[in-house]
């Protein structure tokens, strides 16, 4: 069972608790329904909050809800293997996605300026 559409509910659950405007980044593939105007990238950035959308419904098939665009309502649909992320507006903290490979401790890059650090055996010490 995939646990992408249950990371995006609990983000989105976090900003909406701590007063933030949840963001959904993706990815416009086939199956993805927008307002024929905002698909000429292949990426779209999409305001999440209550005040902006209604019927949010996320699944595990994707992310759905209607929005007011240029005036006028419209259906959208986000498939959940195109979300590359979910985040606050505020400050950008969320989670994003990558698809392509799993991370694990294995095959995860480190940063030029991330160190390994070696992990010793805790030791008890009497203090007087």
């Amino acid at each position: 069972m995939d646990k992408k559409p249950y990371l995006i509910r609990a983000i989105y659950d976090w900003c909406i608790d701590n007063g933030f405007t949840p963001y959904i980044l993706s990815l416009i593939g086939n199956k993805t329904i927008v307002p024929e105007a905002l698909s000429g990238s292949n990426e779209i950035v999409l305001n999440l909050s209550p005040q902006s959308i209604k019927n949010l419904f996320i699944d595990d098939d994707g992310v759905s809800f209607k929005g007011r665009f240029n005036g006028s309502t419209h259906d959208i649909f986000i498939p959940v293997n195109s979300v590359l992320g979910v985040y606050a507006k505020e400050n950008g903290d969320g989670i994003f996605f990558n698809d392509h490979k799993e991370l694990t401790p294995k095959n995860r890059v480190r940063s030029s300026g991330e160190s390994i650090v070696k992990k010793t055996k805790p030791r008890l010490s009497i203090v007087k």
